[in-house]
């Protein structure tokens, strides 16, 4: 027995609520229906043979289609049978539906390069006669014949197992040890048991500009320990100059740092502030500031004194329209004056002009040229650091002996040549970290057994230290 369901009351005063307690699905189902009729087409209208399929031999094979032999087709045959076909990339841009274009007099759009154009055909006469399609031919042959000799050569180099692997050595893989050159080890297998510190890439040669360079710098003949009168006076004279120019930079910094504020004492930068902030507020009445007002005998003065309109007489305003007339009149002259004078200096003018130009070609090819040297001669910016140019080296005429036995050796070698192979660019150029020394805590450890003296002795120790490190 069929159990029925009691209906169920629900408000449908809102949209939201039709929506949800409304039962539309046989609607859906229908246009379901009607749009896959209009893409498909309606049943009643297609014919029998699309429909049905009339089955005439049933189970049963046929004797022929058993003594006939599948056909094996090669790669390339099946290449060929394929071109015909469509693409699967190109079947979701075929039209699937049966709806008919609602449009009938749509007009036809040829495509890009449907027709070819009098223009087009120009550019393809001439191509003809140049060649280009010819040579494009020839240069596509040659590359697929490159591509065939690297794909044998890739294929030789692999099959390692086809040559006599007891007749002479194995042919080494760059960068891998002969330990792992066995008989029965893949390159693959090689490739990937080699360690990761053996996997270094090669390194890449030097630039021009290191190998250019000369590897010794050539110092200067006033430098030995006894040069001539003239070499080391030339030295002297490079050391001065160098100097100098430091001097003359140091100098500046501190003209455009510390000397553009000048100093002031406690006692002004006291009065100043009590000027700022006094700024505006009431002054107390001192008349020793004032003398005028001492002298007067506290008589009244209006601040703002009442004033005669004293006005001007018929000579008066004559002459100062006089004066105004004669001042414009002096103003054109000027003008016209100025200029006759500028067509006379228009040859002046254009005769400067054209050395100005020719001072600025002149500026501007020597500044090219020197830029350009400077680029052929740069050291390779190998890291963020730059490497310090190297200071003139001079001795001291007093301490010139003339004999190496005494000669006091100051400079480092290593680090000469270290700094050289900086300023040649073989080396990155390094920046001096210093590291800041620890504040190491000292104290005494107190015993039955420590004496008045090692107490002493501790003290004045700690100080000297102490002071040390201030310093």
């Amino acid at each position: 027995m069929s159990v029925v369901k009691k209906k169920k009351h629900v408000s449908k005063k809102n949209k939201k609520a039709w929506r949800k307690y409304c039962d539309i699905k046989d609607v859906e189902d229908f246009l379901e229906d009607q749009r896959l009729e209009e893409r498909l087409g309606k049943f009643d209208e297609k014919p029998d043979n699309e429909l049905f399929v009339v089955d005439t031999q049933g189970d049963k094979k046929s004797v022929e289609d058993e003594d006939v032999k599948p056909i094996f087709l090669s790669a390339k045959q099946r290449k060929r049978q394929k071109l015909a076909e469509i693409p699967k990339c190109y079947e979701v841009l075929l039209p699937s539906s049966k709806v008919e274009d609602p449009n009938k007099k749509r007009n036809h759009v040829n495509p890009v390069g449907f027709k070819p154009t009098a223009l087009s055909k120009i550019t393809e006469k001439r191509r003809l006669t140049k060649g280009t399609y010819q040579k494009k031919v020839q240069e596509a042959k040659r590359n697929r014949k490159l591509e065939l000799q690297k794909k044998k050569k890739m294929k030789k180099a692999r099959e390692t197992f086809k040559l006599n692997l007891w007749d002479g050595d194995i042919p080494e893989i760059k960068g891998i040890p002969e330990t792992l050159c066995e008989e029965f080890i893949s390159p693959e297998a090689q490739l990937h048991n080699v360690l990761p510190v053996q996997r270094i890439r090669p390194k890449p040669p030097p630039p021009k500009t290191v190998v250019t360079r000369a590897a010794m710098e050539t110092p200067h003949p006033g430098i030995s320990y006894n040069p001539s009168y003239k070499e080391h006076q030339e030295l002297l004279q490079e050391v001065v100059n160098h100097e100098e120019k430091m001097m003359k930079r140091e100098a500046h910094l501190l003209r455009v740092t510390n000397k553009m504020f000048s100093k002031v004492t406690a006692k002004e930068k006291e009065n100043q502030w009590r000027e700022e902030m006094s700024e505006g507020l009431p002054q107390p009445h001192n008349p020793a500031n004032n003398p005028e007002e001492s002298d007067t005998d506290n008589e009244y003065k209006a601040v703002n004194p009442p004033v005669q309109n004293k006005k001007k007489d018929h000579k008066a305003r004559r002459k100062q329209k006089e004066q105004i007339v004669e001042r414009e009149r002096l103003k054109r002259e000027k003008i016209e004056k100025k200029k006759v004078t500028d067509l006379y200096r228009l040859r002046k003018l254009q005769s400067s002009i054209v050395k100005t130009e020719k001072l600025q070609k002149e500026e501007r090819s020597k500044r090219s040229s020197k830029r350009i040297a400077a680029a052929a001669t740069a050291v390779p910016a190998l890291n963020a650091h730059k490497v310090s140019k190297k200071e003139p080296d001079f001795v001291d005429p007093e301490l010139l002996t003339g004999d190496l036995r005494q000669l006091n050796a100051k400079a480092n070698l290593l680090r000469e040549r270290y700094e050289t192979l900086q300023r040649r660019g073989a080396l990155a150029g390094a920046k001096l970290m210093m590291k800041k020394k620890r504040k190491v805590k000292r104290y005494f450890k107190p015993g039955h057994k420590v004496t008045d003296q090692e107490i002493e002795r501790y003290i004045n120790k700690s100080k000297i230290l102490s002071k040390s490190d201030k310093k």
